[in-house]
């Protein structure tokens, strides 16, 4: 299946973990304060921002480039583990990462575009949930991958707006997960599509 290859290739890459939250209802507290601070960051189909503590690293084209494999990346934010580093542990540059895909995936075959995650390493995947972002339906999971001896867990997430569809990545390690998820679940909060 070409959506696969796609996905493979970009899982290849990108040699971490993948992806982050539910509906925009689910902001916590810390992800709304993160909005209210942070600098807002245009990309060509939404604005939103760049969450504190969080870089805006879409000129580095060395990054951008291993993203690139299925399609355009849009936005990309990076942040260095959080506390004390520890190998195989809290050693992981976490990523935020939106990409244009190359060719739309019909509304009907995200889940399955999600799932594909697993043939490229991915392990322990969650049940594959419905979220909103701004007015689009999406469809996310969660799952868990080894970073190069590191665990690694990442929050995938797709959504159809007009006639493309973006991919929405967050990749950290499992020990900063649930702290980075926060940043995820700010830039979701924020998300405004541009006007046609």
């Amino acid at each position: 299946m070409a959506h696969a290859c796609r996905r493979f290739a970009l899982c290849v890459l990108t040699c971490c973990v993948l992806p982050a939250c539910a509906s925009t209802a689910s902001s916590t507290a810390a992800g709304t304060a993160a909005v209210r601070a942070a600098p807002a960051i245009s990309a060509v189909a939404f604005t939103t921002v760049v969450p504190q503590g969080w870089t805006n690293t879409i000129n580095n084209s060395t990054e951008v480039q291993k993203l690139s494999a299925g399609g355009r990346v849009v936005y990309l934010v990076e942040q260095a583990p959080p506390g004390p580093t520890q190998p195989n542990l809290n050693d992981v540059r976490a990523n935020i990462n939106v990409v244009e895909l190359a060719q739309m995936v019909p509304d009907d075959q995200l889940i399955t575009y999600l799932n594909s995650v697993s043939q490229s390493g991915a392990t322990n995947l969650s049940t594959t949930q419905q979220f909103i972002l701004d007015g689009a339906t999406g469809q996310y999971l969660t799952y868990d991958r080894d970073i190069q001896g590191t665990p690694g867990e990442s929050r995938d997430m797709v959504v159809n707006h007009g006639t493309s569809t973006y991919h929405i990545v967050l990749n950290t390690s499992r020990f900063a997960f649930n702290q980075q998820l926060t940043g995820l679940r700010a830039i979701l909060a924020a998300w405004k599509w541009s006007p046609p």
